[in-house]
């Protein structure tokens, strides 16, 4: 196989940016810092642990129940590096928990333990069909985690003989019946991280805060895009306005995702200030009004609105900017903004 044929996978971003950018800073976590070549080596030794320790093989589920933390991007190369597949979500009941458990087939769970109460209640339901639980502590720790990634040996990472193996299964919130499984696929992923690097216009002097959450949509193809291109991870395993703005002034960051109530709860915060340069934030949901781009604007962040679903892989209609409305007054900028819509998304996905 030559290099024309190989298989499409987003575990090659890792790779790639382990090599050219080795000593830049990837993943920042709290008072913890890692370069590319540190981070590669941490996934490449997780990916041993998960192998030899916790007897991971392929196809193999390894669900997460993790805030934004460093171990989330970890699992996110690590899982599919040993032909496992990752199951997302973590903002459900326990009893939800025991159904994607059960229903994906879940060999192993890493979960922090902030997620200990309902997470032992799906364990509790499951009886001797549960899977065995890898914990980390949120605080940054020493824990089961750490242990094993510290005592492990590093392997390579296998790539998929077919890209269109699975990668991920996604479960929905269950708002209309129980949660489902939404399969995403290593060729699907690489693809999708390629459109949200030429839409957010990522590259290696940027920085990603992450306040949208990694299990949804695999954090709209964030955890592989920022990788891809060099570019430094900010974890925030909870979105505190005070945090985020001190973020915002201190970190040097560039871009970030949001759901509408959160872009609100942080323009209407306290500590929102102007921020030192241009901040690029992509939010979801329904479309921002023209008094919310106004306030966004005077604080130096640049909104754009877009929408998707778990089946698209995140984010898949985005309301672009006409360069032809640059030269309209102030006003005029916001409502042309606040009027723009995505394409419907189903045609869209058709496509």
């Amino acid at each position: 196989m030559d290099a024309f044929d190989a298989p499409l996978s987003p575990l090659n971003f890792l790779g790639r940016s382990a090599d050219v950018w080795a000593a830049r800073p990837a993943v920042t976590d709290g008072a913890r810092s890692w370069t590319y070549a540190e981070h590669a080596d941490r996934v490449r030794r997780l990916a041993g642990a998960l192998r030899a320790d916790v007897g991971i093989r392929t196809g193999d589920r390894v669900a997460t129940l993790l805030p934004n933390l460093a171990a989330m991007l970890e699992l996110h190369y690590a899982v599919p590096g040993v032909g496992g597949v990752l199951v997302l979500n973590t903002r459900l009941t326990g009893a939800d928990y025991a159904h994607i458990l059960s229903h994906s087939g879940a060999t192993a769970v890493v979960a922090a333990e902030s997620l200990r109460g309902p997470l032992s209640d799906a364990i509790d339901r499951l009886g001797d069909d549960a899977p065995c639980v890898v914990w980390v502590d949120d605080a940054g720790g020493d824990c089961d985690y750490e242990q094993l990634v510290g005592a492990a040996a590093a392997i390579a990472l296998e790539r998929p003989r077919d890209e269109r193996a699975l990668l991920s299964i996604n479960y929905t919130s269950g708002t209309t019946g129980r949660p489902k499984g939404v399969m995403t696929s290593h060729r699907g992923a690489y693809l999708h991280s390629l459109g949200v690097i030429a839409e957010a216009g990522l590259g290696a002097r940027s920085t990603y805060l992450w306040t949208l959450p990694m299990f949804h949509c695999n954090g709209w193809a964030y955890t592989w895009a920022v990788t891809a291109t060099g570019a430094r991870h900010v974890c925030l395993p909870a979105v505190d306005p005070a945090v985020v703005w001190r973020a915002l002034h201190t970190e040097g960051i560039t871009h970030a995702c949001a759901a509408p109530t959160v872009i609100t709860m942080l323009l209407g915060a306290q500590e929102a200030s102007p921020c030192p340069a241009p901040v690029r934030v992509f939010v979801g949901g329904s479309p921002p009004s023209p008094a919310l781009l106004e306030r966004a604007a005077a604080l130096n962040i640049d909104v754009t609105h877009l929408y998707g679903l778990t089946e698209t892989y995140g984010p898949i209609a985005v309301c672009a900017w006409n360069p032809d409305w640059d030269e309209r007054p102030g006003d005029d900028r916001q409502r042309a903004a606040a009027r723009r819509r995505p394409r419907d998304v189903r045609c869209a996905a058709r496509r």
